[in-house]
């Protein structure tokens, strides 16, 4: 639902559900991925949980589309805001999002502890069964829908992906996003 005080899309409709899965599809560049990223932003500003970042392709999740995620967010200052100049910005380091600032020489400084997030691809999920995630709350599936291709079994792969995380917990919220 678009945000009434500006064009975005705001959660605030469907979180009056408290489903586990949430399924948004709208247009084109109307928020849905700058919103549920800033549900991710505030969690762990608030409690330091973390999320998990889930696309089809494993190309979606390194290197300069990874790096790019928080770019709107970094420049509107969004992480700087909601933690009192705690943190400047979000950088992207071998498949983490964290939280930092920024060094006089302008690259960016954190450490373990300031970990938000893990990204995640379908098509290389294998590689993360083993691994545990107990401060994962917030799983956000982007682009779910596509026009051109899907995964063999990708349903399967989803769910594997969300067993993983999950595991025995029920404080897991799952937002998957299309156009």
């Amino acid at each position: 639902m678009l945000n009434k005080k500006n064009k975005y899309y705001s959660l605030d409709r469907i979180e009056k559900y408290n489903a586990i899965y949430n399924v948004i599809i709208g247009e084109r560049s109307n928020g849905k991925t700058y919103s549920v990223l800033s549900k991710a932003i505030d969690n762990f500003i608030k409690d330091g949980k973390m999320f998990a970042y889930v696309r089809r392709w494993q190309t979606d999740v390194t290197g300069r589309r990874a790096s790019s995620v928080f770019n709107s967010h970094n420049s509107d200052r969004y992480i700087e805001k909601k933690s009192g100049g705690r943190y400047e910005g979000i950088t992207y380091y071998s498949g983490r999002f964290y939280a930092c600032t920024y060094g006089d020489d302008g690259r960016p400084v954190y450490s373990d502890s300031e970990c938000m997030g893990y990204c995640f691809s379908l098509s290389d999920m294998e590689h993360d069964k083993s691994t545990s995630y107990p401060d994962v709350t917030l799983i956000m599936f982007d682009e779910f829908l596509t026009k051109n291709m899907y995964l063999n079994d990708e349903f399967v792969l989803f769910c594997n992906v969300v067993s993983t995380i999950v595991r025995q917990r029920d404080d897991v919220k799952i937002y998957m996003l299309g156009n």
